[in-house]
């Protein structure tokens, strides 16, 4: 499978625009979602590996009680690439309709 090319700067910066809950650290994507509870923060992990598997895009992920902290980026390019961002916009929508009333808003 071809992999895609380093995003240009200003795609990554408008798409943080739109994406809040994102931020940058290391030429990174990183989120941090809180959960009320350990058994939502893991059935969250568990739904996003079909998303991962058909990506071929695996994020580094840290669980812990009522917490995920995903980090984003293409291993094999060094930096942020398309499917960094289709897996982070995925992340987001799977949260948001599977699980809403168990995260935490703060």
């Amino acid at each position: 499978m071809t992999r895609p090319a380093l995003l240009d700067e200003a795609v990554v910066t408008s798409w943080l625009v739109t994406h809040g809950e994102w931020r940058r650290e290391n030429n990174h994507l990183v989120r941090t979602v809180r959960t009320k509870n350990y058994p939502s923060s893991v059935g969250l992990l568990s739904a996003l590996v079909e998303t991962a598997e058909r990506l071929d895009h695996h994020p580094i992920v840290t669980l812990g009680y009522c917490e995920l902290r995903f980090e984003l980026w293409t291993h094999d390019r060094g930096g942020l690439t398309s499917l960094d961002l289709e897996y982070a916009t995925e992340l987001d929508v799977i949260a948001l309709r599977d699980f809403a009333g168990d995260l935490k808003t703060n």
